[in-house]
């Protein structure tokens, strides 16, 4: 899918975000603020879904849960591990529900997810899916 790949670290909202976690300008505040400007009446852009995924799979790296990029992560910070406490700590456990359902509609809701949509569309659907689950904190 262009520049797009399966992986969530695969795409240029991913390693926009990754990058901003990892110098410590990551903004959870900030971030909402931006997310509600750019809302389109309960349909997320496929930036928007990428972003989510994003954040889901920092989320589960940061609890030492399991994540299949985490080694891409720690490839792209050219480390061998990275501190995301100061990432995490801007989380409440509300926070972290809002995120989980947010990408559930990512991964669920073709008529809602402009991401889902062009992956359907691509016919490696399945495949995006199996990655994506994985970014559910």
């Amino acid at each position: 899918m262009g520049a797009w790949g399966r992986n969530v670290f695969q795409n240029d909202t991913a390693l926009d975000i990754v990058d901003e976690v990892l110098d410590g300008t990551f903004d959870l505040d900030e971030f909402r603020k931006n997310f509600r400007r750019d809302e389109d009446e309960g349909h997320l852009t496929a930036s928007q879904g990428a972003a989510l995924l994003t954040l889901g799979a920092l989320v589960r790296i940061a609890r030492n849960e399991d994540h299949a990029d985490l080694e891409a992560l720690l490839e792209h910070a050219e480390t061998d591990e990275v501190d995301l406490t100061a990432f995490i700590d801007q989380f409440s456990d509300e926070d972290v529900e809002t995120l989980r359902e947010l990408i559930g509609v990512v991964i669920r809701e073709p008529s809602c997810s402009e991401l889902y949509q062009l992956w359907e569309e691509s016919g490696e659907l399945e495949q995006w899916l199996e990655y994506s689950r994985e970014c559910l904190p």
